[in-house]
């Protein structure tokens, strides 16, 4: 309940003698207020800076030349003191190329004023056209920034006309190949030393079609390695293969959803499989919009088929020759912001024959800024293995197991990776002194 104020009883309260000193502090403070207050209301105002200072997240980024062709910008090396992050992410195209992700993020003075730009990568892109690009792009995206400087008054825009405008035509919008893509790899590595040479290659086909409908992929590959080492009771060679078919077919559903089929083909001398032939159904939910792959995305993933399996040698269940139903789980949480990144996934295959024939495997990575200058990265992975039904029976030969030319019985594998970053000192990353970079040493010890 509110209760009346008589105006006549608080002029009686004042004017009391007890009461002056006590109504002249509260006029003091009144006034005191009202000149105040309309300065406390305002904002503080920060000072655009002459200069940006930008951080640059990017792993693959060519940093000395962003520093050789951008002086005008002040190029940092912690967030903590920037004026601009600039955070770039990279998916894979339906082509073999790239499309590259900038998130610039303003800070400070720019804080909220935040764009994204993306830009594709063709696959046959060279080292110094992928950095070219990136600089271009780079460059506009910083204009908004820029414009709030006294660098304004040097900025101008310069649109290059295409060969197409050249020569009066538009830009093609049918593709001859209909987003089919072939890329054709081989590699090979060759040691000789008096006492011992090696041999490795590999070589295949990636035959792909990527939509918004649809991914397909259909490949080849072959691996095969030699060894040969001369004793004196004579040389020991080793030779082992693996070759194979891998293909897929994913539909999109919705942007959460996609069903689709795998099937494969392997031979293994290491798995001790002579042929193995496998088909899956497959359905995959994703909690975020698949668009937001490249900084956020937890999916799920269930597969179920079965496979027929022929051995090399007999296993150590006395089989040579089985057909086995199977099914597969993976889930799999992925962020990027410009704290740092996580990956978590976990993965569980089952023979639905046997239940107790599994694997279960947790993996993760994390890097984390914590303060100003200083980061850590943890990484690890987990894996409980049950399902080593295709081991050969009998021992191992110490040959084979030094080479790793075959596969041992174990009911778990595991390891971690750990580390930090702690850097102090100055901040500026404006110099760029390439002297003496191309001379390194080989030393035998």
């Amino acid at each position: 309940m509110l209760l009346p104020i008589k105006l006549s009883g608080i002029r009686d309260f004042l004017k009391r003698p007890e009461h002056t000193a006590f109504a002249g502090f509260l006029i003091i403070l009144l006034w005191f207020c009202a000149a105040v207050s309309p300065v406390a209301a305002q904002d503080i105002e920060l000072e655009t800076p002459a200069r940006i200072a930008l951080f640059l997240d990017c792993e693959r980024c060519n940093e000395t030349f962003i520093r050789q062709e951008m002086p005008y910008l002040d190029h940092v090396r912690d967030r903590e003191v920037a004026d601009v992050h600039v955070l770039v992410t990279r998916e894979r195209t339906g082509s073999g190329g790239e499309a590259w992700s900038l998130d610039i993020i303003g800070l400070g003075v720019f804080e909220g004023l935040d764009f994204t730009n993306v830009f594709n990568l063709p696959a046959n892109t060279t080292e110094d056209e992928e950095r070219n690009i990136f600089l271009r792009n780079l460059e506009a995206a910083l204009v908004p920034y820029l414009m709030q400087t006294p660098l304004r008054e040097r900025l101008r825009v310069d649109i290059a006309p295409s060969e197409l405008e050249d020569v009066g035509q538009t830009q093609l919008t049918e593709d001859p190949w209909n987003y089919w893509t072939i890329q054709i790899y081989a590699d090979g590595s060759a040691d000789f030393e008096s006492q011992q040479r090696s041999f490795d290659t590999r070589y295949g086909v990636f035959v792909g079609r990527v939509t918004e409908e649809w991914k397909l992929q259909f490949r080849p590959f072959f691996n095969y390695n030699y060894d040969r080492f001369e004793r004196d009771e004579g040389a020991i060679t080793s030779s082992a293969h693996r070759n194979g078919f891998t293909s897929y077919a994913v539909k999109s559903i919705s942007p959460h959803w996609s069903v689709g089929a795998y099937g494969d083909v392997l031979t293994s001398t290491f798995s001790n499989v002579d042929w193995r032939y496998r088909f899956m159904g497959a359905v995959e939910w994703s909690l975020y919009p698949y668009r937001e792959a490249n900084r956020r995305q937890l999916t799920v993933a269930y597969r179920l088929g079965g496979s027929h399996i022929a051995y090399q040698d007999t296993t150590i269940y006395n089989e040579i020759e089985q057909t086995l139903p199977q099914h597969l789980l993976n889930a799999g949480y992925q962020v990027v912001q410009p704290w740092g990144e996580i990956e978590v996934g976990a993965n569980a295959s089952q023979y639905l024959h046997n239940p107790s024939r599994y694997s279960l495997q947790f993996d993760a990575e994390f890097e984390i800024r914590v303060t100003r200058g200083l980061s850590i990265e943890v990484g690890g992975f987990l894996e409980l293995i049950h399902d080593q039904i295709n081991l050969p029976k009998g021992d191992a030969d110490l040959e084979e197991v030094l080479l790793r030319r075959r596969q041992l019985e174990t009911n778990y594998e595991a390891g971690i990776r750990f580390g930090f970053r702690y850097r102090f000192g100055s901040l500026l990353n404006n110099v760029v002194n390439p002297r003496f970079d191309g001379v390194g040493n080989r030393d035998r010890f």
